[in-house]
């Protein structure tokens, strides 16, 4: 939740997930997805601001709560392979054609 000051002196605070959209013409006006809608005392940049610290601020608090982020283990990676198509795109039947080698195979 984020502390809000509305233009009335009243505060109060705001679920930052139950805000639909914020305008900003001429006062700063805060929508929540039910409809109801406060005029803040804040401008829209320091409401921004405070929006971005609670969603750090929360984004930490998980990151403590699971034991912190797991260190980066470097995996080995498998050689690239790459083959020759046997058959041609524009004219693939499905079949073999005849004298084509496919990958895997020796030619007896």
């Amino acid at each position: 939740m984020i502390a809000v000051t509305c233009r009335n002196g009243e505060h109060f605070s705001v679920d930052p997930g139950a805000i639909e959209r914020v305008e900003t013409d001429p006062d700063t006006v805060v929508h929540l997805v039910d409809g109801r809608k406060y005029v803040v005392a804040v401008g829209f940049d320091e409401l921004l601001r405070v929006l971005q610290e609670y969603a750090a601020s929360t984004l930490v608090a998980r990151q403590r709560l699971s034991g912190g982020v797991a260190p980066l283990v470097e995996r080995p990676r498998a050689p690239m392979r790459i083959e020759r198509r046997a058959r041609s795109r524009d004219t693939d039947t499905g079949r073999p054609v005849p004298g084509d080698v496919l990958p895997g195979r020796d030619e007896d």
